[in-house]
């Protein structure tokens, strides 16, 4: 029998490994590669072209939502899973408009995350049991979204978000890895999308549009 192959990419190696030596105990998968970035994984996804691709979303440089399409166009035949903490929905809509086929929390057991990769390699979709099952049709039926925030990047939306905390640029740019000059051209180019001509009114805005923020 033919293994799948799977790459695994994720900033945190106790992730990395924890994933990998469990889905190694499996006969009919093959870990083929580890990395922490989108930026050193897309080569060996180029080279190895590998079954599946499990991504996480926030890595410092390209998200792993931003990396999708880059896979896609390298590698048409891997089928991508986010495996990930994050739960908002606009994440969600983000990865499956990308071209992602399955969504899995880190949350979720591991055997889901195994049921994922069986699943998306087949050329279906596989959804947490933990997500919403309106937002789960929502999906499945093709019906995106094109809220406010639908014109940020997934970086941008990274931000956007612990702006919304009321973070500074120094914060932010130790929690993604990023300088705060980073952070602030990435505020400056939200500002312009969000039509808001100043760092308050931005602020406001922001938490309007996340509202579980607390």
């Amino acid at each position: 029998m033919e293994k799948l192959s799977v790459i695994i990419v994720d900033d945190h190696p106790v992730i990395r490994h924890g994933v990998s030596s469990v889905l190694r105990q499996q006969p009919d998968m093959n870990i083929v590669g580890q990395s922490h970035s989108a930026e050193a994984a897309l080569p060996e996804i180029k080279n190895l072209k590998p079954d599946v691709a499990i991504l996480d979303i926030t890595m410092a440089g390209i998200s792993g939502i931003d990396l999708i399409p880059y896979i896609k166009e390298s590698s048409e035949d891997t089928a991508i899973i986010i495996y990930t903490m994050h739960e908002m929905p606009d994440y969600i809509h983000r990865a499956f408009s990308a071209g992602a086929k399955g969504y899995v929390l880190k949350g979720d057991e591991i055997n889901d995350l195994i049921a994922a990769i069986r699943e998306v390699k087949e050329e279906r979709f596989y959804f947490s049991r933990n997500l919403p099952h309106a937002l789960v049709q929502q999906i499945m039926n093709g019906n995106g979204t094109q809220g406010p925030l639908s014109g940020l990047t997934a970086r941008e939306y990274e931000i956007a978000n612990l702006l919304a905390q009321n973070m500074n640029p120094n914060k932010i740019g130790e929690i993604l890895f990023i300088s705060p000059k980073t952070v602030r051209v990435h505020r400056t180019n939200i500002m312009h999308k969000l039509g808001c001509q100043r760092s308050n009114e931005l602020l406001f805005r922001l938490r309007d549009y996340f509202p579980n923020i607390q």
